[in-house]
């Protein structure tokens, strides 16, 4: 089959078209060739994705409105607009067979790969005990992505077992790899963490719980490193509503905790993003080496408004978009309060986890903060809240002129934008982006952190006045006593900054030394 989905922020349809060599004959005996087919009309706020699987559509939806996806089938020619749609079951002996991805909270549903290895998948198995087809299946669980094998015995409707693939560390990143033959007995899986190059491993669709039998197909080297050196960690904190726990996610090197046991504050640079429901994996980054090398500990706060707990975690009421944008920046904010020890009423570590290191592992002139583009707009509002808080600040080409950018419909990714932020002409949505938006509540005579903003000519989704703009409200509006502000404007670069990996080492160096300035730790 081919599929044709189109698709917006909250709505999505699916076409398809059958690619074999039948056809029909209308009545006048010619051949009438194969139409595209509609597997359901576009609503509003009803997102769907469609999987071919033994004669059925495994649909991904949140059709029903529920919170995440759920996992449903059909009959391909019978889709009868989300009517027919069926819950695909697991089977379990008592009989009480439930919904095996329901689209509750607990774990969400990103997509479902398809595989129908022939008999020779394994060896000691019996023709007739091989499954119909496997379905390996992404998502997340407990804030981290995740991979299950799922085995079709007599048909897509139900699921006979179904296996969670675990690894042992507790932030990481993985998710499928190359698979362009879905005939093959395994899946290829990529799994990298914050200490752990990447790999793709080849796991055995019929046998994925034994670690001994997955094979590691490729791993990529990394010169002069030495993964014994370094350490991640993986905890919660508690937002000031105190029931939200944000993930957290530290690297840093092992040495590093003598300072922490000499009760020393350690440079920390806390990195953020929270918006389009992206989420920023614990993945490995060899970027990061030379901070982690002079002493800074690299945390990630996965705030709201990103995608980590699945689609609550974005949407509202309970997420930050809309009308509860302002989540996203108290949960950064309350993240960089936990990492100072000057914490905001009810925050504190989860009781969920171990305790952590990062809790007053630095202090406020210790303390850095990094996001790009709408995590600029993060930053932006976060140093508005609390100026005093960071020491310096990297807003890499700044969504933080919301307010005027949301209300020219004139730019051509303006309406789009509505569906993340609203449209601020009208009134709701306008009084709520004027009290988070950057541009409009730096704080007067505030002592505020060093800022460095980049920005590039041609960028067609930031332009370039917004960091121009920022910087001069910055100068113009800050105390004396606030740090340097410092605009750095590409004249060739669009938003994603220079394609050439030369000229983006180049920049990212710029971006370094500019850090380790402001922090003190020019070698």
């Amino acid at each position: 089959f081919l599929i044709v989905r189109s698709s917006s922020k909250e709505s999505s349809e699916v076409h398809y078209l059958k690619l074999s060599h039948d056809s029909e004959s209308d009545e006048e005996g010619g051949v009438v060739e194969n139409q595209l087919t509609c597997i359901a009309k576009r609503r509003p706020k009803v997102l769907y994705r469609a999987t071919h699987c033994q004669g059925y559509w495994l649909i991904q939806t949140n059709y029903g409105e529920t919170p995440n996806l759920r996992l449903m089938a059909c009959p391909v020619g019978n889709e009868g607009n989300g009517e027919s749609w069926q819950n695909v079951l697991l089977d379990s002996e008592d009989g009480d067979n439930l919904p095996l991805f329901d689209g509750g909270d607990k774990c969400s549903l990103d997509g479902v790969t398809v595989f129908s290895p022939d008999s020779s998948i394994d060896g000691t198995k019996a023709p007739d005990s091989i499954p119909l087809a496997f379905g390996v299946a992404t998502g997340r669980e407990e804030g981290l992505p995740r991979i299950w094998i799922m085995e079709f015995n007599d048909s897509p409707l139900a699921v006979s077992k179904i296996t969670r693939l675990d690894f042992d560390e507790s932030a990481c990143d993985v998710g499928l790899g190359p698979n362009r033959d879905p005939t093959l007995p395994y899946v290829v899986v990529s799994y990298d963490s914050l200490v752990t190059p990447p790999s793709n491993i080849a796991v055995p669709l019929a046998n994925p719980v034994d670690l001994d039998v997955r094979r590691v197909l490729k791993q990529k080297e990394v010169p002069g490193y030495d993964k014994d050196l370094y350490a991640c960690e993986r905890t919660f904190v508690k937002s000031r509503d105190g029931k939200t726990e944000i993930p957290v996610s530290l690297v840093y090197r092992r040495d590093v905790l003598e300072k922490r046991n000499n009760e020393e504050s350690i440079p920390t640079h806390l990195y953020g993003y929270g918006s389009y429901g992206a989420s920023i994996e614990a993945s490995f980054r060899a970027i990061r080496l030379p901070l982690l090398n002079r002493g800074m500990v690299y945390v990630i706060a996965h705030v709201r408004g990103g995608g980590e707990n699945g689609r609550p975690w974005y949407e509202e009421p309970m997420g930050a978009k809309y009308l509860c944008k302002k989540n996203t920046f108290n949960d950064f904010v309350d993240v960089a309060r936990w990492l100072t020890g000057e914490e905001h009423g009810n925050l504190e570590l989860s009781t969920l986890v171990q305790p952590s290191i990062g809790k007053r592992i630095t202090n406020s002139r210790n303390l850095s903060c990094e996001g790009r583009s709408a995590g600029g707009l993060l930053i932006g509002a976060s140093m508005n809240q609390v100026p005093e808080l960071f020491r310096a600040a990297i807003l890499g080409v700044p969504f933080v002129d919301v307010a005027c950018t949301m209300v020219d419909a004139t730019i051509p990714l303006t309406v789009a934008e509505w569906e993340e932020w609203g449209n601020p002409n009208e009134e709701k949505y306008h009084d709520y982006i004027l009290s988070y938006c950057p541009m409009n509540n730096v704080k007067n005579g505030a002592v505020y952190p060093s800022c460095l903003l980049t920005g590039g000519l041609f960028d067609p989704r930031v332009q370039y006045w917004e960091p121009a703009k920022f910087a001069a409200e910055l100068r113009h509006s800050t105390s004396k006593d606030s740090g340097p502000i410092v605009l750095k404007m590409d004249m060739e670069a669009g938003h994603f900054s220079a394609s050439d990996r030369y000229k983006y080492l180049k920049e990212l160096a710029f971006d370094y030394a500019y850090l380790l300035d402001q922090l003190g730790l020019v070698l």
